[in-house]
């Protein structure tokens, strides 16, 4: 079990230290998604359409948080930037057990979601100057497998709460994130990061238009590319069991069984997968077979509808959440690469964050793409999807070459520069 070979202390210094940040903010957030749902209605008394309302609306203003809040990585430090959002978490999730009414829960919800979606980019920032640009990949992988088992853990914990079924079990779950957010904040202040990840002889950008990295046509463009891609994550929660439940003979129970083999070969395989994506060139071609197992996923999802043998329509729609897994592995490798080795030194975290935006409206309109334009159509829903994968990964090279023979990277020396536009 190569793949689950988490850490390495000669080669990665600190990497422990983030791993185990990364498993204590992991387990909070598994306790929150598997309890939250029950607790907005059942505890607080919301209705399902006002919890899926103000999430919604929480997210959608979150997508204001993470450029701003990159900017001020840049110039204070991504760890500094990212302990003050944990701490406004902390406080956040705690506030929950207030909540009374619509209002106030909409409230919280968009702080929550503003917090969130800032955090993520300068995880990513602060990773590199923990390990290293030549481990950062690396790292990354291990610190989606350390997540998968620290959600995996929370929902664990969270299950016995809501087996328990009272109000204090349940203000337990809310709690218990807000004290793992506290605790994260406690150990970003005790890391260390020997890496700066702006070189010393690149100065800060102190002049020039504001918020460069959404007038950068080339980056955003790669970020569209990993945000068509990351549809696999609406796929698997969304897609795939409303898919199994309304469209094929196989039983309900096989939802479950799908993710925990879904869980369980990127845990056992995402360090794998990431080996020898590092530079940009190698995580265009990491994206463009992605490209063709999300393809090939919807094949075979397609297919299971057609299929009359419940055991038969089972074992294909197994094979497609194998290649879903492989091409969301495939994708990860190379969005580690490109949002990092696209984005110039003197800007990175802001550079990081309009990257990750890409991800965030995917997150916003990928239910809808994949129930409306996907499922309501059937096999030729499905089609439709394969093929604008197929595009998107034929593209992803040809956008990375451009994308790194851009000025403000050719003046910073990068290896990358001198790409050619390839089929990866």
């Amino acid at each position: 079990m190569t793949g689950f070979r988490l850490h390495r202390p000669a080669a990665m210094p600190g990497g422990a230290s983030l791993l185990t940040v990364g498993l204590v903010d992991a387990t909070g957030t598994g306790l929150y998604l598997a309890g939250a749902a029950l607790f907005f209605t059942k505890i607080v008394g919301l209705g399902t359409a006002q919890v899926g309302t103000g999430l919604s609306v929480a997210g959608l203003l979150g997508l204001l948080g993470p450029v701003p809040f990159g900017k001020l990585a840049d110039r204070w430090s991504p760890r500094v930037v990212l302990m003050a959002l944990h701490l406004c978490s902390a406080v956040g999730f705690a506030a929950y057990v207030f909540v009374d009414d619509f209002a106030s829960f909409l409230l919280i919800a968009t702080v929550l979601g503003v917090s969130e979606q800032a955090a993520r980019p300068l995880n990513q920032a602060l990773l590199e100057q923990v390990v290293g640009e030549e481990h950062r990949t690396g790292m990354a992988a291990r610190l989606r497998v350390v997540y998968n088992v620290g959600y995996t853990g929370g929902a664990l914990l969270a299950a016995l709460a809501v087996q328990v079924g009272t109000r204090t079990s349940f203000l337990v779950i809310m709690l218990g994130d807000a004290l793992s957010f506290l605790l994260s904040a406690t150990l970003l202040a005790l890391l260390r990061t020997p890496h700066d990840s702006r070189p010393a002889h690149v100065p800060p950008a102190a002049t020039g238009p504001r918020f460069p990295a959404l007038r950068d046509r080339w980056y955003t463009a790669a970020s569209g590319i990993n945000a068509v891609l990351m549809l696999h994550m609406t796929l698997l929660s969304v897609g795939a069991p409303l898919w199994i439940a309304t469209r094929t003979s196989a039983p309900d129970w096989v939802v479950a069984g799908l993710l925990v083999v879904n869980t369980v070969l990127a845990v056992l395989l995402q360090v794998r997968v990431a080996r020898g994506t590092e530079k940009v060139r190698e995580g265009a071609g990491a994206m463009r077979r992605a490209s063709v197992a999300l393809a090939l996923c919807c094949g075979c999802f397609a297919a299971a509808a057609h299929v009359g043998s419940t055991p038969a329509a089972v074992l294909v729609l197994l094979a497609g959440i194998v290649l879903l897994t492989w091409g969301e592995m495939l994708q990860s490798a190379g969005q580690w690469s490109l949002s990092f080795g696209l984005a110039p030194a003197r800007s990175r975290v802001e550079y990081l964050a309009t990257f990750h935006l890409g991800s965030s409206l995917q997150a916003a309109a990928g239910p809808l793409l994949v129930t409306v334009g996907v499922i309501a159509h059937g096999s030729a829903g499905w089609a439709g999807l394969a093929a604008i994968f197929l595009v998107t990964g034929l593209l992803a090279p040809v956008v990375a070459a451009k994308a790194a023979r851009r000025p403000q990277l050719m003046e910073e020396g990068r290896d990358d520069c001198r790409l050619q536009p390839t089929s990866g």
